[in-house]
């Protein structure tokens, strides 16, 4: 289950600094030839909040990927068939880094240009940091949830 992890954080990294990187060309073909602008330097310190961040985040996601493996599933790990309750902490924490690292950058963005705390930012990184440091509620609730209905 761990190189599966290890593969599947990879691939959020790559997918969460591309993404970004993407999205950043046309923005910046648009500021290009207006950098003489006197407010260009709000907009520049918003732009990198919201650029760096999920940048930042997927490449740490690509370095730390075996780290955040054994974290997730223990140093010790034996050979076989995969369980889904692996399946299910796994994407539960895949699922909590996307959302925090994603919204980090809007929450900062918000603050930093308009002074406000952006709450719905704030709420769903609370949510991502529940959802990458209390797997277990997820997965217990996940097997509650998988046996119902069916005679023991």
């Amino acid at each position: 289950m761990k190189p599966f992890s290890i593969l599947l954080i990879r691939l959020l990294g790559l997918y969460l600094f591309l993404k970004t990187l993407f999205s950043v060309v046309p923005a910046l073909a648009l500021l290009g030839p207006n950098a003489a602008e006197p407010g260009l330097g709000k907009l520049l310190l918003i732009y990198v909040a919201t650029v760096g961040v999920p940048m930042l985040g997927g490449v740490l996601l690509w370095c730390f990927a075996g780290r955040l493996a054994d974290k997730l599933h223990g140093e010790v790990e034996e050979e076989g068939r995969v369980r889904d309750d692996d399946l299910v902490r796994a994407g539960t924490f895949l699922i909590g880094v996307y959302l925090v690292v994603g919204h980090v950058g809007m929450l900062v963005a918000a603050y930093t240009g308009a002074g406000a705390i952006a709450w719905d930012a704030l709420f769903v990184v609370a949510a991502g940091l529940g959802m990458m440091l209390g797997g277990g509620g997820i997965t217990a609730l996940y097997r509650r949830i998988k046996s119902l209905g069916v005679d023991r």
